[in-house]
């Protein structure tokens, strides 16, 4: 039961790409490539980096921003946050309430919001989820402010299923040998 459970976890990560409505907010543990495949990091080191991305602007430039981070595991630690352009945080490690002293110029293929400084020693796997922050500005959803006009709120999407934007520690992929020894098993 467990393996078809980390089969499911495993498809629903590997499955189609997630396509970036515009005013998208999602994770990746690389500053520079903003792929699917970047959205999981396995823990071969204690201490990583996590990045808080908007993909497809609307906007020229980014004010601020709000995000509530839920990581499904109690032992992920993240032990700083930090940002460009006087980037100041009103919430804490995990409830983002962000402003910028300059507003923070963005590009279409993905720009970065902040740097989470994180560590996990452990090997399970870990679910990270975006969600509105507390207080939110707009209920349900991450928001964006727009640099020009700060009293522009923007709703963001999430980027990837119900709310999940990355992961640590992904299940490996099924192959054929893992597969039959699963089937051979249920006839011993």
């Amino acid at each position: 039961m467990r393996t078809a459970f980390c089969l499911f976890l495993a498809a629903a990560l590997v499955g189609p790409a997630v396509a970036n409505d515009d005013n998208t907010m999602g994770m990746f543990f690389n500053a520079s490539d903003f792929s699917d495949e970047a959205r999981n990091f396995d823990t071969n080191t204690a201490a990583f980096n996590g990045y808080v991305v908007l993909l497809a602007p609307t906007v020229s430039t980014v004010g601020g921003y709000e995000v509530g981070i839920d990581i499904s595991e109690s032992m992920v630690f993240v032990l700083g946050v930090s940002g460009p352009n006087g980037w100041t945080n009103f919430g804490g490690n995990l409830n983002h309430l962000v402003g910028y002293v300059t507003p923070l110029p963005v590009y279409d293929d993905g720009t970065v919001l902040c740097t989470l400084q994180m560590m996990y020693t452990m090997d399970q796997y870990v679910q990270i989820f975006f969600e509105a922050s507390e207080p939110a500005s707009i209920p349900g959803v991450p928001v964006i402010a727009d640099g020009d006009d700060p009293n522009t709120l923007v709703g963001c999407t999430v980027h990837g299923p119900d709310g999940l934007v990355a992961s640590l520690n992904r299940p490996p992929p099924i192959t054929d040998d893992a597969k039959w020894s699963s089937v051979k098993s249920l006839f011993e």
